[in-house]
């Protein structure tokens, strides 16, 4: 981590575990000479409540049987929940403790009985903040988490009276390495502090939050509902279904407690991420899901992708789009994700129906004898219905549970998918084969059965009945593709 404005030099050591005056150098013998390595200074550094590890947290336990004593879990020993020097143990409903120093205001999940210098981490905060004058909010609270080193402390500020986050120094998000993402504009950036905000009160929910705050979120998932009902290109990330249940959620919990907390919590971030994906407030706002916002290259198409389409009966194209919708600006909506992968595996499971009935069908005519046209026509449709059944077999069983798939695993998926100069071309072309070669197996079998039934002579005779029914295939297949793309909305 790059050293920050403020950091402590060695001449503001601390006597103390962190080192006195003449503990900044540490002289290592090796023989007769005296090498000095100079300890890390000791300094505070800035994250976010993203960059809390509490997910990752690897640690094994051995339970053992313990002596359960006389009133135990009684009333009687409830005090033993608040620690020593001010601090109180709170539980989150997830079930990680933390502790609360309202003294202070400061909040940590590092248990303070174990940490010998987190007071001098405090104190260190709180002295840089006034020696920069700065005017803290009415409502705050500072968030510490020392490393295991005892040089660097994590911290950030929390504003709750305007939802935000912020440092005691000008934050570059790059340099400093924290987990914000480029904005546009200060309101811009500020839906994303608000969303770490939340994330804040989410892990650490002992703090209230507001009545009309609450009140907006109801608000807020009500015209959401709305909105799905009303629009098929509704930016919101929640389905109607979600949005009725967590209305549910909400009226029925409106106690002021850690529970209802941590559930307004977890919530508001989603709709602050919402509302920075979608430029809320900016006149260049997303309001409908189709609109593109970032510039990005049109994808070249190569000759053989060219010649892989027709061959497909262009079907590549029409899905390539269906990919480039789920995937706008880097952004994917759960829902329609899984309504596109349940369609694809449906789409999947019948073509290779249809190939296994092809299949069946070229084993029995091949024990008819034939003439080598019929013969050739009859082999190229057995292997395209073989091809298209184990296409389909690969997919189904490389996408088994994709109709699951959450956002973020959708997100990642699609990010996974797109060629950097070709964009969903390559995977759109891999996504048809099942139906493009169950398509041409159909066509050879057609021509396998009349080359078998119908002589040249016959073939000339029957020539009109023939091209009617080409035509009628013709017919079909342009059906098909105004049905499968449908009226726009």
């Amino acid at each position: 981590m790059p050293v920050l404005p403020g950091d402590f030099t060695a001449s503001q050591c601390h006597v103390g575990p962190l080192g006195g005056p003449n503990a900044c150098w540490d002289l290592v013998c090796v023989g007769e000479k005296h090498l000095e390595h100079p300890e890390p200074t000791p300094r505070i550094v800035p994250m976010t409540p993203s960059q809390n590890d509490r997910y990752e947290r690897s640690m094994l336990v051995t339970p053992q049987y313990l002596t359960v004593g006389r009133g135990v879990f009684s009333p009687a020993p409830i005090a033993r929940w608040i620690t020593s020097a001010g601090w109180t143990k709170e539980i989150n409903p997830e079930g990680s403790p933390y502790f609360v120093n309202k003294e202070h205001h400061v909040v940590t999940d590092t248990p303070v009985e174990n940490e010998t210098n987190l007071q001098l981490w405090i104190e260190r905060i709180a002295a840089q903040a006034n020696e920069l004058g700065m005017d803290l909010p009415e409502d705050y609270e500072i968030y510490v988490s020392p490393d295991a080193t005892g040089y660097i402390c994590r911290y950030y500020f929390v504003d709750h009276v305007n939802c935000s986050i912020f440092w005691l120094e000008d934050i570059d998000p790059c340099k400093d390495e924290l987990d914000l993402f480029p904005a546009c504009s200060q309101d811009h950036l500020g839906y994303l502090l608000q969303e770490q905000y939340w994330r804040h009160c989410e892990f650490f929910p002992h703090h209230s939050v507001r009545t009309t705050l609450r009140r907006e979120l109801k608000q807020v998932f009500n015209q959401a509902r709305t909105d799905l009902l009303t629009s098929s290109f509704s930016t919101f990330p929640y389905g109607v279904a979600d949005c009725e249940q967590f209305l549910n959620i909400l009226e029925t919990d409106n106690e002021d407690n850690q529970y209802s907390n941590w559930t307004a919590a977890r919530l508001w971030a989603t709709i602050a991420r919402h509302r920075y994906n979608t430029f809320h407030g900016e006149d260049y706002a997303r309001i409908s899901r189709d609109q593109r916002r970032y510039d990005k290259p049109a994808p070249q198409r190569t000759g053989a992708m060219e010649i892989g389409t027709v061959l497909l009966f262009n079907m590549p194209v029409r899905r390539a789009e269906e990919l480039n919708q789920l995937f706008i600006d880097d952004i994917a909506f759960g829902m329609h994700w899984r309504d596109f992968a349940a369609a694809s595996l449906k789409e999947w499971h019948d073509a290779s129906l249809l190939a296994m009935g092809l299949t069946i069908a070229n084993a029995v005519s091949a024990l008819r004898p034939a003439n080598f046209i019929s013969a050739s026509f009859g082999s190229m449709s057995a292997i395209l219905a073989l091809g298209g059944l184990a296409a389909s077999a690969l997919l189904s069983q490389r996408y088994a549970g994709a109709d699951k798939f959450s956002a973020a695993a959708a997100a990642d998926h699609l990010a996974l998918l797109e060629h950097p100069t070709l964009g969903y071309g390559p995977i759109a072309m891999i996504y048809c084969l099942p139906r493009g070669m169950v398509f041409w197996s159909m066509i050879f079998l057609g021509g396998h059965l009349l080359s078998t039934f119908v002589t040249l002579q016959g073939i000339i005779v029957q020539l009109p009945a023939m091209l009617t029914a080409l035509a009628f295939l013709t017919a079909m297949l342009k059906t098909d593709r105004i049905l499968r793309s449908g009226p726009g909305v």
